[in-house]
């Protein structure tokens, strides 16, 4: 089941930003203007931290269009990272329909706590889970959706959603496309034991100038990333490490 986000109940902002947040939100949802207006017309509502993120995104992204790969996205939980992907792809390279996104979840929650995690009422095996089968079908219809509304939409059905413990998924995903090579991988998995697996996985199939971004690789809050990076990247992985600009806590590594 689905639960309140951590950024509900975890907050640098002081309490005016909070209720101006809420607010923003119940204009939205009140906003008195046709379906095709509000449509045109959702960055009325798109608060700052968000827009953050976004161009951080896209920063990332831009990095990536003259390399060839697929986009992974893993622990995608809602999709927005993957969505947000398929759209850039749509501006910088509407050509480019090999550039595959896929997008790794249980969609059932975080899997894989263990003694070297500091687990939370947050973040623990079960917390971010959005309804299993029934929303990986929703992220894999919407991401249709998505392209068929993009320049050259009749070449849709490009990506994937892949419902299941990472661990087990991503390496299946190879065997059944030995081919694949990857351009950038998002890595949201928050539990050591996950997250270090499917890293030693994509770097494998990180083509040289791919990227590996971390969202929490600096949250001491959340500590899987960043010993993951600590105790295995740093001394055996060569890379460079750089921070997005905009949302500062997205972390990125790039393969010489």
């Amino acid at each position: 089941m689905s639960q309140s986000h951590e950024s509900a109940i975890v907050s640098y902002s002081p309490s005016d930003s909070i209720e101006a947040r809420k607010e923003i939100f119940h204009l939205m949802n009140t906003y008195q203007a046709t379906d095709d207006e509000k449509e045109r017309s959702l960055g009325l509502f798109l608060r700052g931290s968000l827009l953050a993120r976004i161009l951080a995104i896209t920063d990332i992204y831009k990095q990536i269009v003259n390399i060839p790969g697929a986009i992974f996205d893993i622990g995608t939980w809602r999709g927005q990272t993957a969505v947000i992907c398929e759209n850039l792809r749509a501006i910088y390279e509407p050509l480019h329909f090999n550039r595959r996104i896929v997008c790794f979840d249980t969609f059932e929650g975080y899997k894989g706590f263990s003694e070297k995690d500091k687990a939370t009422s947050l973040h623990r095996d079960g917390t971010y889970g959005v309804g299993g089968d029934d929303y990986a079908a929703f992220l894999s219809h919407l991401l249709v959706q998505h392209e068929k509304s993009n320049a050259m939409g009749h070449n849709h059905g490009k990506h994937k959603v892949i419902k299941g413990d990472c661990r087990e998924t991503i390496p299946h995903f190879f065997a059944e496309n030995p081919s694949e090579y990857l351009a950038l991988a998002f890595f949201d998995v928050n539990s050591y034991d996950p997250t270090l697996k499917s890293f030693e996985h994509v770097w494998e199939k990180l083509v040289p100038g791919g990227i590996a971004a971390f969202w929490q690789l600096t949250r001491d809050s959340i500590p899987a990333e960043a010993r993951v990076y600590g105790e295995n990247i740093l001394p055996n992985y060569k890379h460079t490490i750089q921070r997005t600009t905009t949302y500062p806590g997205l972390c990125y590594l790039v393969k010489p």
